[in-house]
C-alpha cells in the first residue's frame, strides 16, 4: 500500500475528478465528506481563525493505494494549532469538522484493519501531533471499530427513516403523539381566529428566493441570544456558495404570514437524503409555535420527495424528537500523538469528553421523556 498526500490548494484541485469518482464508486452517504463540500469549506475558513477553528490549519488529506494501484481510502484530514488558555498543541482533526459538519468519515466502502494501521502508521511516522480528534463520525460508520483508540458518543442527530412508513398517513399514526396533533391544530386555528393569512411554500433549490428576507429572519435569534450565522462574513461567504452550488442541490421550507416570511428552514439533498441545516423563526410570532409547524412541512415535503431519510441536524433537542425517536449517534475518536505532550493532552481531552459525554447522555434521556 502507500498514500499520496495532498496539501497544496492546487493539489486540492486536481484531484476533484478522482475524489468524485470514488465517491460514486463507494456511495458516500456523508454531503460534508463531500468534495464539493469540503473544497468550498477549505476556500473559506483556511485561514480563518475565530471561535473553535484553530489556527495554522493546514491540510493533510490522505488517499490509499493498494498494490494494485487502486484508490481504497480518502482521509480528508488537516493539521490544526489549538491555543487553550496559552497551552498549545497540534492536533489531526477532519476537514471542515471545526464548522458546520454533519457527518464526517474517512470515505470508503470498508477499511480493513490492516488499511486502517497503515492509513495511522502514517501519520505517525511522517508528521508531528500531539493529539489526533475526528469530531462527527456517525454510528454507521464501519471504521472506527478497528483501530485501538478512545471513542465517545458526544451528539446525535435525529433522522426519519422515510422507507420504515411507506407513506406521510403512516408516519403520522406511528409518530405523532395526542397532544403534537393537538398543538398542530391549535397554532392553525388561532391563526384562524385572529385573520392571519397562513401560507406554506416549498422551493427546490436557494437560488430564486429572497436571502435578505432569511438573514432578517434569523437575526431574529438574537433575541433570544443565540448565534445568526449571516452575521459573521466569512460563514455567511460560504453558504451562499453552497447554497448557489449546481453540484449540491438545495431545498427550502417556509411558513409565510400575512404575505410576509416568518420561518424557514435551508436543507440540502445528498444521496436521497434530506439534511437540514439552517433555520429560524420571527420571533414576534413566537405565540404561533411555528418551529413545530415548520418541521412538520419539512418532513411532509421529504416524503412527498420519497427520499430515503430526514436528517434533523446534530442535536437532540425537544421539538426535533416530538418528531422521531430514531437518533444516529455521533462519535468523536481520541488518539494520543507522537510528542511528549501527547499523553497527558489525552488523558486530559478524554476526561473532558467523558463528561460532555455523561451531560448528552442526561439531556438526550430528559428529552426522550418529555416526549
Amino acid at each position: 500500500m502507500y498514500i499520496k498526500t495532498i496539501t497544496t490548494d492546487d493539489e486540492f484541485d486536481e484531484v476533484k475528478n478522482e475524489w468524485l469518482t470514488f465517491e460514486r464508486k463507494v456511495n458516500n452517504q456523508n454531503i460534508t465528506s463531500s468534495y464539493i463540500w469540503q473544497r468550498t469549506w477549505w476556500k473559506h475558513f483556511k485561514d480563518y481563525e475565530e471561535g473553535n477553528l484553530g489556527h495554522n490549519k493546514r491540510l493533510c488529506i490522505l488517499f490509499l493505494y493498494n498494490d494494485e494501484n487502486e484508490l481504497r481510502a480518502i482521509a480528508p484530514f488537516c493539521e490544526v494549532t489549538r491555543n487553550v488558555r496559552g497551552l498549545k498543541y497540534k492536533t489531526i482533526e477532519f476537514l471542515a469538522q471545526q464548522w458546520g459538519a454533519t457527518y464526517l468519515d474517512i470515505i470508503t466502502d470498508k477499511l480493513t484493519k490492516q488499511e486502517c494501521n497503515f492509513i495511522f502508521d502514517w501519520l505517525k511516522r511522517n508528521r508531528r501531533y500531539d493529539l489526533v480528534e475526528l469530531r462527527s463520525i456517525p454510528e454507521f460508520s464501519p471504521n472506527f471499530d478497528l483501530y485501538k483508540g478512545n471513542i465517545t458518543v458526544l451528539s446525535a442527530c435525529p433522522v426519519v427513516k422515510i422507507g420504515d412508513y411507506g407513506n406521510w398517513d403512516n408516519y403520522i399514526r406511528k409518530e405523532y403523539s395526542k397532544s403534537l396533533r393537538q398543538n398542530l391544530r391549535t397554532a392553525k386555528n388561532r391563526m384562524k381566529r385572529e385573520n392571519v393569512d397562513y401560507q406554506e411554500e416549498v422551493l427546490d433549490g436557494i437560488g430564486g428566493a429572497d436571502l435578505t428576507e432569511i438573514e432578517q429572519v434569523s437575526r431574529s435569534k438574537l433575541i433570544d441570544h443565540k448565534g445568526c450565522i449571516y452575521n459573521d462574513l466569512r460563514k455567511e461567504s460560504f453558504l451562499k456558495d453552497i447554497y448557489y452550488s449546481s453540484e449540491l442541490p438545495s431545498n427550502i421550507v417556509k411558513l409565510i404570514l400575512n404575505d410576509q416570511l416568518a420561518s424557514y428552514r435551508i436543507n440540502f439533498l445528498y444521496d436521497q437524503s434530506k439534511y437540514c441545516f439552517d433555520a429560524s423563526y420571527d420571533r414576534n410570532y413566537r405565540h404561533y409555535d411555528l418551529g413545530t409547524l415548520l418541521v412538520d412541512l419539512n418532513v411532509r415535503d421529504s416524503f412527498e420527495k420519497n427520499l430515503s431519510t430526514h436528517c434533523m441536524g446534530a442535536g437532540v433537542d425537544f421539538y426535533k424528537l416530538k418528531f422521531t425517536k430514531n437518533i444516529i449517534k455521533i462519535y468523536t475518536f481520541l488518539k494520543r500523538g507522537n510528542t511528549l505532550k501527547g499523553m497527558p493532552l489525552y488523558l486530559l481531552k478524554r476526561k473532558s469528553n467523558q463528561r460532555v459525554a455523561s451531560k448528552f447522555e442526561e439531556e438526550l434521556r430528559e428529552n426522550l421523556e418529555r416526549g
